[in-house]
């Protein structure tokens, strides 16, 4: 989308960034006046600042300036802010003026981490445009949530350190009447960002070389696609007085994956300077840097961050592969048949492939230690997950913005050929606030608008890399173990032996190491039972049990597969994939207030578990190469190729595997992702306020 990109502005040589033209301020202890001036065009010296007729104290920084209250001073319910300069040219001054108030969060009102994780469930939210002359407290949003969910009169949620805006059901100011489950906010909405961006998608849907069309998905499910009829969607635009956020309307998706979401181009992965690949698998002469700033070194040696921990780069690697070798201490996972235990779930060991697949090929140095400058794994896909972010901002904790995912492919070292395993790095993307989502989300999409098309540009691959290094490096998370953001490790691979297993790494105390020592070990696989309660007839019970018990959170996709059910180990301590592999049982219900069939009920709960996703559920076994999303055997010279699940499944939907015997499902998932972060960027901290109750069990 290079071409679409905005015009670009001129700087105001003279502006006042905050506060903003009607802004409601929250608290005056952090309250300061942020100022911008030129010192080519003004004097700063003569910079002065006053609010409601009482002066500020005025700090320089560049041309930069902060002016902030004096001692003893404070704000008013309503505040006028006035700040002048004088020209250089002619010595007469400039003023801006700026109006805005002061309203204090009552005590009493209480925001819930819970609902960071768990957001409210919302069943419709509709935008009341006031007007559009600024941007601050000129909309009204409603908000319904579904039956079944007991919400507090008022509802908290923080934009940044001085925006909060609370959803109330009290009958007070805008709310209309108490307790009748509509719940209102006085909000701020950029109309005119959202009215860019629409405009500007249309656009670019309607004159690409390749038209989109406006697409509409219900969770991760392409449930509709439409020509959209460019003057009446622009007339529509023109000046709504609502807009509905839930649901959402179809719109097109405009961003370019292959340059923001799912970056796989050889010029990025095989980046000489950033990456490395021992068997130069894209054959352009170039192993590249094993120091590089993607490599798997890098990678694992800022994980095991050996300048804090003290943990030896080769003792962290082997740490985690020791997860498939033999393990007889029942103390540290191990058991008597040297099999791992993980939530009561055997994991077979794997020790004989370990050796011959992965340890065994893998170069020493004259010490004995695993030669990590020449690691058996190439770069195959930098992702963002922007989608499967928090709602930062119901809670006062540092909140998650999606994550960074690194899909790394294991190479056969005795052949130098692509094998049957992936490895993929899964970061959490620390934030604290919402207006940092949106900045994160906003340096990906930049990435497609501002930079040429590939093969990529030095700025690209530079503008890439400063997304990803305060991400991936040594104490990017202080209070998490080893200072790392990594969230899970994952694997999926067949060359240590049958069947075909998905296993999930978090970081965790190494075995008789010091408190502060965290390695690799293997954990649940989250979202996924133990494949014995759909395999084994005399445990479908619990599955349906559990199913039926959350028919409402399975039907909106909110669930969350516990540890146990009824007492027993639910979760699995590993992933395994046969033919046609899905989750099933005999009894699942319906849930038709919700909208659900029982195919629908069964469908949800696959869909999310690793089995499903990378099984039949998303997989047409007779159609698409089996398991994976991002394939590890894809021919040196170009992409790694990606599953229908991803691109798209066109004509052909996904076959429903079950005895249900229900639709075919279609899939567009990047196309999905693109729409989210479109959705995102146009309607800002609202769709997370609403819309995040849906990406809760997305985990994948």
């Amino acid at each position: 989308m290079f071409f679409f990109t905005a015009c670009l502005e001129a700087p105001n040589p003279f502006v006042v960034t905050s506060p903003e033209q009607g802004q409601l301020i929250r608290d005056v202890e952090k309250f300061s006046v942020e100022i911008q001036v030129s010192d080519v065009l003004f004097d700063p010296a003569t910079l002065e600042a006053q609010i409601n007729g009482a002066p500020l104290t005025v700090v320089a920084s560049g041309e930069a300036f902060t002016a902030t209250l004096s001692p003893g001073q404070g704000l008013e319910a309503s505040n006028g802010l006035t700040v002048s300069v004088l020209r250089r040219s002619n010595g007469l001054p400039v003023v801006r003026s700026v109006e805005f108030s002061m309203e204090p969060l009552p005590q009493e009102i209480k925001f819930s981490d819970k609902f960071v994780k768990n957001p409210p469930p919302v069943e419709t939210a509709d935008l009341e445009i006031l007007h559009t002359l600024s941007r601050r407290q000129n909309a009204l949003l409603r908000v319904t949530f579904r039956d079944g969910f007991k919400a507090p009169t008022r509802i908290p949620f923080r934009v940044d350190s001085q925006t909060v805006f609370v959803l109330s059901d009290t009958g007070l100011n805008e709310d209309q009447f108490a307790g009748d489950g509509i719940y209102t906010a006085r909000v701020d909405f950029d109309f005119e960002n959202y009215q860019r961006r629409k405009t500007r998608d249309l656009l670019a849907s309607a004159f690409t070389e390749e038209r989109s069309d406006l697409l509409e998905f219900s969770g991760r499910q392409l449930v509709g696609k439409k020509i959209p009829v460019l003057s009446a969607e622009l007339a529509s635009l023109t000046s709504p007085t609502t807009i509905s956020l839930v649901p959402a309307s179809a719109m097109p998706a405009t961003v370019d994956p292959e340059r923001a979401l799912m970056v796989r181009d050889l010029s990025v992965i095989a980046d000489p300077s950033r990456t490395f690949d021992p068997c130069d698998t894209d054959g352009d002469g170039l192993t590249g840097n094993p120091n590089g700033a993607w490599s798997f070194k890098t990678l694992m040696s800022e994980m095991a961050n050996t300048a804090g921990t003290g943990i030896p780069l080769d003792l962290f690697v082997r740490q985690w592969l020791s997860g498939w070798a033999q393990n007889f201490d029942p103390i540290n996972g191990g058991s008597t048949t040297g099999d791992w235990v993980v939530n009561d779930d055997i994991v077979p060991e794997r020790q004989a492939g370990l050796l011959s697949a992965i340890v065994g090929p893998w170069p020493v140095t004259s010490l004995g230690t695993l030669d990590m400058d020449q690691a058996p794994f190439r770069l195959l896909a930098i992702v963002n997950r922007v989608d499967l972010r928090d709602a930062v901002g119901y809670g006062s904790s540092t909140s998650s913005a999606g994550e960074l995912r690194f899909v790394f492919g294991l190479l056969e070292m005795n052949s130098c050929t692509p094998s049957r395993m992936t490895a993929i790095f899964e970061y959490t993307v620390h934030v604290n606030t919402c207006s940092e989502v949106l900045n994160y989300a906003q340096e990906w999409e930049d990435l497609d608008l501002l930079n040429p098309a590939f093969p990529a540009s030095p700025g690209y691959l530079a503008q890439l890399q400063s997304i990803t290094d305060p991400v991936i490096s040594a104490g990017a998370a202080l209070g998490e173990p080893n200072g790392s953001s990594i969230g899970q490790l994952r694997t999926s691979e067949i060359v240590m032996g049958n069947p075909w297993e998905l296993r999930e790494f978090t970081l965790q105390p190494m075995p008789f190491g010091t408190p502060f020592q965290n390695v690799l070990r293997m954990d649940t696989t989250k979202q996924t039972p133990d494949r014995n309660f759909t395999a084994d007839p005399a445990l479908q019970p619990v599955l349906e049990n559990y199913i039926n018990s959350n028919l409402a959170d399975i039907c909106n996709q909110e669930h969350v597969v516990p540890n146990t059910w009824m007492s027993m180990p639910f979760l699995a301590g590993r992933a395994d994939f046969f033919p046609n592999t899905h989750f099933w049982a005999p009894g699942i219900a319906g849930f038709p207030s919700g909208g659900c069939t029982n195919d629908d009920i069964r469908f949800n709960l696959s869909l999310n578990t690793c089995s499903g996703c990378h099984g039949a559920d998303a997989i047409d076994p007779g159609f698409d190469p089996p398991f994976y999303h991002v394939d590890p055997n894809s021919p040196g010279g170009s992409p790694a190729r990606l599953s229908r699940f991803l691109t798209g499944t066109g004509s052909s939907p996904i076959p429903d595997p079950s005895p249900i015997s229900g639709v075919g499902r279609d899939f567009a998932d990047l196309d999905r992702r693109a729409v989210d972060l479109q959705d995102l960027l146009a309607t800002g901290c609202l769709q997370i306020t609403v819309a995040s109750a849906s990406k809760v069990s997305g985990v994948h």
